[in-house]
């Protein structure tokens, strides 16, 4: 405390009313009241009602300093009186000290900058913000068309998947503007014009990064790493997907980054604010250019990242999981406080993209014969079955047959043989061992089916003997040609064309035929045994010059050579 001729120190919510008092002892209680106020008649009710005083204890001990107890909620009051005893009169000026505490400076500090919209860097990180949500659409195109499920095709080695996304941003550059147009606004009310303030915020800038999450199954689906990380492919992606729309985005907002978890199939795609290599990206850019502020971001993977091949299909497999997010901030340079940093955040759960493997069909045919029935149709069955990986770039797809799919109790009709009908194939129920394709083989058709037909074979010949049936019928044996007839005298030399019997003159056949050139049927001729007549040279003749065209002459001519070999 500190002691003058007079001191009051007074609470910041009261101030001291006026008194004054001829106390005993010689004591004077005064402030700021000129002398002619003082009278001892005021002393009691100034006292009493004023300050609202009681035990006032005379101490003489004290060298003339009387104690007053403590006001209500106030500092303590010291009257000092001169040695003398005399009454002295002096206006002193009270002395008002206000303590202030740090907690209170500290509030009073933040409301200064919270009205200045501007934070220093070491408070960028206790400001709240503002969290947004974000439409996320995924999607997944296979071999250009878009689907949620791949159906395995018979002779279709490989399938191209491209995994795309659309993040709506209509909220992330709502809030922008929201915060701009309060910027401004202040500045406007603070006296300067709308175009002043523009430009003011105009020297501000934007920092900012984002990721786009998803997952693939690296069991199923074949990454090339090569154009998967590659940063200048997605960002080609990213511009041709969003398109017009943003052009501008993408001059500023660039891929620095893919990673690729080869256990859980995450890829993670990343982006930051990079205008003309600043790091940053200036406001007037993202208020002035054409497509800075996109409605939306769009983009399918790079084409060749990801392949499904054949012999890696799993009937029922999911290849591309239907969880993604999109998740990013943009932030104000110098910082602002309230509505920045701006975070946003997409999330989609929806339909995986699954592999699918149709059931195969199996016919049964009946040859000959008819079904337990007695009918004749093609029966048809059908499997459940797999893909089946065989190593690198081989698969098949098979299935198994069930015991009651296969028919039994065939009936052969009339003339063949009931006992001895087959399978041209035999169907069999093991595991898997009903194969509908198999890669690199070329097959009938391009879909998963095979055919099994049951014949019955004729019934042997009837027996010769009707006492053993088990000898079938000889065989009729074709007729041989007719041998030409020989010549009376063989031996001799008949080149000149005349009849070797001069004795005889040709008989006239009753035609006009001379029997001579045409031997008569009556007579029979003389011949050699078949045994010693080569059958190849007739044949080859008379296939020549025709049997009815030789001569007597010609024939007689070739026995006489023949005789003399």
């Amino acid at each position: 405390m500190i002691t003058k001729m007079l001191k009051v120190t007074l609470a910041a919510s009261m101030a001291m009313p006026a008194v004054s008092a001829i106390l005993p002892g010689n004591a004077v209680f005064a402030q700021e009241l000129p002398a002619e106020a003082v009278t001892e008649n005021t002393m009691d009710t100034t006292i009493g009602s004023g300050l609202e005083m009681t035990d006032i204890i005379e101490t003489p001990e004290l060298d003339g300093t009387v104690e007053l107890p403590m006001l209500p909620e106030q500092a303590e009051t010291e009257i000092v009186l001169p040695e003398t005893g005399e009454i002295t009169e002096e206006t002193v000026a009270p002395e008002v000290t206000e303590t202030v505490t740090e907690d209170e400076t500290a509030a009073a500090e933040e409301e200064a900058a919270v009205a200045e919209e501007e934070v220093q860097e070491e408070t960028r990180d206790s400001r709240p913000g503002t969290n947004l949500t974000c439409d996320l659409d995924l999607d997944v195109k296979v071999d250009g068309a878009t689907t949620s499920e791949l159906t395995y095709l018979p002779h279709v080695e490989s399938h191209s998947v491209q995994i795309g996304g659309t993040l709506h941003m209509n909220g992330v550059w709502s809030s922008y503007n929201l915060a701009r147009t309060g910027y401004i606004g202040k500045q406007v009310l603070e006296g300067n014009s709308w175009s002043q303030a523009e430009k003011q915020f105009h020297t501000k800038s934007l920092v900012g990064s984002w990721t786009y999450s998803f997952q693939i199954n690296p069991k199923v689906v074949t990454v090339n790493e090569t154009i998967l990380k590659s940063t200048d492919a997605w960002q080609e992606a990213f511009r041709q997907g969003t398109g017009a729309d943003g052009a501008a985005f993408f001059d500023y907002m660039h891929c620095t980054g893919v990673d690729y978890d080869k256990a859980t199939g995450l890829v993670t795609v990343r982006y930051a604010i990079n205008e003309k290599g600043t790091g940053m990206v200036s406001t007037k850019t993202i208020d002035k250019a054409a497509g800075a502020k996109p409605k939306y971001i769009k983009a399918y993977s790079p084409e060749g990242a990801f392949t499904i091949h054949a012999e890696n299909m799993k009937k029922g497999a999911t290849a591309v999981y239907g969880n993604a997010s999109f998740q990013g901030e943009i932030d104000m340079s110098p910082w602002m406080a309230i509505a920045f940093p701006l975070r946003y955040k997409g999330e989609v759960v929806q339909p995986n993209l699954t592999l699918g493997v149709e059931d195969a069909q199996v016919t049964f045919d009946v040859e000959n014969g008819t079904w337990a029935d007695g009918t004749t149709d093609t029966l048809t069955e059908m499997v459940e079955v797999d893909v089946i990986k065989l190593g690198e770039g081989s698969h098949m797809v098979a299935g198994t047959l069930q015991e009651h799919q296969i028919p039994t109790g065939m009936i052969a009709v009339e003339g063949y043989d009931q006992n001895n009908g087959a399978w041209d194939s035999e169907p069999t129920t093991e595991e898997n061992a009903t194969v509908f394709h198999e890669s690199g083989v070329t097959t009938r058709n391009n879909g998963l089916s095979v055919g099994y037909t049951y014949s019955f074979p004729e019934e042997p010949g009837k027996p010769v003997d009707p006492e053993n049936p088990e000898q079938p019928d000889t065989p009729v044996t074709p007729e041989k040609p007719d041998q030409p007839d020989t010549p009376e005298n063989p031996g001799e030399d008949n080149s000149n064309g005349e009849n070797p019997d001069t004795n005889k003159k040709p008989e006239d056949s009753g035609n006009g035929t001379n029997s001579a050139e045409k031997p008569s049927a009556a007579q029979p001729s003389e011949s050699k045994p078949a045994s010693k007549v080569p059958t190849a040279a007739a044949t080859g003749l008379g296939f020549t010059l025709g049997l009815q065209a030789l001569s007597v002459v010609g024939i007689l001519a070739i026995l006489k050579k023949k005789r003399c070999k």
